[in-house]
């Protein structure tokens, strides 16, 4: 990672109380932690590294580094569903101070929280087991498509169904999706780009990303509607670290292609 001047700080707003929340769980914010909600496994944004004794690291993990580094905090990760981010649930009970989820900017999410500048461009992917005979959403009539619940993907396939007439099977987890991919619970499946292109990598003789969408989605990081002063520091992180090439080293990293600049 590309060493960085400290040059600014904004005062971090969060609660500092313990806020039960729906179910009985306690959740904290603290001035010494930056708590960061996120929906794992989603390679290569965030996930468990087997490697690291499965330690949670990936391309927002670093972002979010670097926002808690110039805050003087320490990252905290915050595992749950991508519902109760999505709706921002989380947020407005306390339990993270940033939502970091790979997560698509939308003019529905835009209502319940504050959204950073984009930092990514997502587009979404059907993906297939190669030599199944699945080459596009035409190839899917009257098969099983899956998808993961509260995603664009989803959205996506709902809108398209009707065209292309097959049936859409919905999963909570990312990982539940690939892996009825790869044994043939499913025909096939959609969501963001690499995504794909991380378990295709691995394994590309049991999936392979088969069509490409664009549909000018761009992922954003969020805070909870009117918390300014962490989403003016988060954007100021990802300004300084676009001019200095230390987002460019970060992008590559974890996305394997150079960062288109934009």
């Amino acid at each position: 990672m590309i060493a960085r001047a400290r040059r600014f700080t904004r005062p971090l707003a969060v609660a500092l109380a313990a806020l039960t929340v729906a179910g009985g769980a306690v959740a904290c914010t603290s001035q010494d932690t930056l708590a960061v909600c996120t929906s794992i496994p989603y390679e290569p944004f965030e996930y468990k590294d087997s490697w690291q004794d499965n330690k949670v690291v990936g391309f927002d993990v670093d972002l979010m580094n670097l926002v808690a580094d110039e805050l003087g905090q320490e990252l905290q990760i915050v595992d749950m569903g991508f519902g109760p981010i999505t709706s921002g649930q989380a947020l407005d009970a306390g339990e993270c101070d940033v939502a970091a989820a790979a997560l698509t900017i939308t003019q529905e999410r835009s209502k319940v929280m504050d959204f950073s500048q984009p930092y990514y461009n997502a587009d979404q992917g059907l993906a297939a087991v190669p030599g199944t005979g699945v080459s596009g959403l035409g190839d899917m009539d009257g098969k099983l498509l899956g998808v993961q619940t509260e995603t664009t993907g989803e959205a996506y396939a709902l809108e398209k169904q009707g065209e292309y007439g097959y049936e859409i099977k919905p999963y909570s987890d990312l990982g539940e999706l690939q892996e009825a991919l790869v044994f043939g619970v499913i025909d096939g499946a959609i969501g963001d780009i690499p995504l794909w292109n991380s378990e295709a990598a691995r394994n590309p003789d049991r999936l392979g990303v088969v069509d490409r969408f664009d549909t000018g989605e761009q992922y954003g990081f969020a805070v909870a509607k009117g918390n300014d002063d962490l989403m003016g520091t988060i954007n100021d992180v990802l300004t300084e670290a676009k001019e200095s090439g230390e987002f460019a080293a970060i992008y590559e990293r974890w996305i394997n292609e150079p960062w288109p600049g934009n």
